[in-house]
């Protein structure tokens, strides 16, 4: 699938995103190479990666409903550098420089980087101050591909940007700490479980969703599983828009996220901030008979909680 040009670093679980469209349609067969690339050291076994790969695999293909398939190849170890290959600048350029060897050497081990959609270089017994970096169609790993690292990468190849988190937000944006990787719901954040409802319509996995704004009350259904009902509710304002979403496991509950308009950093997405604490029960979600209030804007309530769906009153 080609998209355009993206750059993105991933730096101790407290991302980056360097500015290079919103996220392109991800469907279809995927063709990933993995390059593991070292000046000597073997710090993980090829089958280790293998395994990882499998289920990232798997993730993805679950998380999409089974519209986007990774097909992946892993290279043997190669010897690709004479030292540290060092950690690159700030630019697409400063990165593509550094992973050259690797690429020469995948070419001479008879793997055409050409020919994949996605190609990461694992690079061993590098030092960096950051997990991953991504760049267009290329990823540079500094440890150890674990599952949440390749999906998160592959997110940005698709287009996404971080999914962050505050602790409340209004017409002052943000109150406290402010979180670029702090959504522990998603891959593009912190977490494990799934893409968020939002990162799924940019991709194409689910239906454009609806923009509600009278008064009524309303049925979601969670974004992890297909449905014919709405899997979140919009609420446009003027920069931006909050996306409401209802999760059925681990917990019960909706999620408040606002689509930040004025950060988006072109052609990544827009990044979505999750409310990390929309009451004062110290979680970030709210449970059937709580609200969440927007001060001048809605206020919304959980009135129904089950496995399947949730009935929400708008105000």
């Amino acid at each position: 699938m080609a998209r355009a040009p993206l750059y993105a670093v991933a730096a101790l679980f407290a991302t980056t995103l360097l500015v290079q469209s919103a996220g392109a349609v991800a469907k279809g067969e995927e063709r990933v190479l993995v390059v593991l690339a070292t000046s000597g050291p073997r710090p993980y076994t090829v089958a280790n990666v293998e395994q990882t790969v499998r289920q990232a695999s798997s993730f993805i293909s679950t998380a999409s409903f089974g519209q986007t398939r990774l097909r992946v190849d892993v290279t043997p170890w190669l010897s690709a550098f004479n030292g540290n290959p060092g950690c690159g600048g700030t630019t697409n350029r400063s990165l593509a420089a550094v992973v050259a060897p690797a690429k020469v050497a995948a070419d001479q081990a008879g793997y055409d980087v050409s020919r994949y959609d996605d190609v990461v270089y694992a690079v061993a017994d590098s030092h960096c101050g950051f997990h991953g970096a991504t760049w267009g169609n290329e990823v540079m790993l500094t440890r150890q591909p674990t599952l949440q690292l390749i999906v998160h990468e592959l997110g940005h190849t698709f287009g996404l940007g971080h999914a962050q988190s505050a602790a409340c937000l209004g017409p002052s944006r943000a109150c406290g700490r402010f979180d670029e990787t702090g959504d522990p719901f998603s891959p593009m954040g912190s977490g494990e479980l799934d893409f968020s409802a939002y990162e799924k319509t940019v991709l194409g996995w689910i239906r454009p969703q609806p923009h509600v704004s009278e008064p009524k009350r309303y049925v979601l259904a969670p974004p992890t599983s297909r449905s014919s009902l709405a899997q979140a509710l919009i609420v446009d304002v003027e920069d931006g828009s909050w996306w409401i979403e209802y999760r059925a496991q681990p917990f019960r509950g909706l999620l408040f996220r606002f689509v930040d308009e004025v950060r988006a950093m072109r052609p990544f997405a827009a990044p979505a901030v999750l409310v990390t604490n929309p009451t004062k029960a110290k979680r970030p979600w709210i449970v059937r008979g709580e609200s969440y209030r927007l001060p001048g804007s809605f206020k919304v309530t959980l009135t129904k909680a089950t496995t399947t769906q949730a009935e929400i009153r708008f105000r």
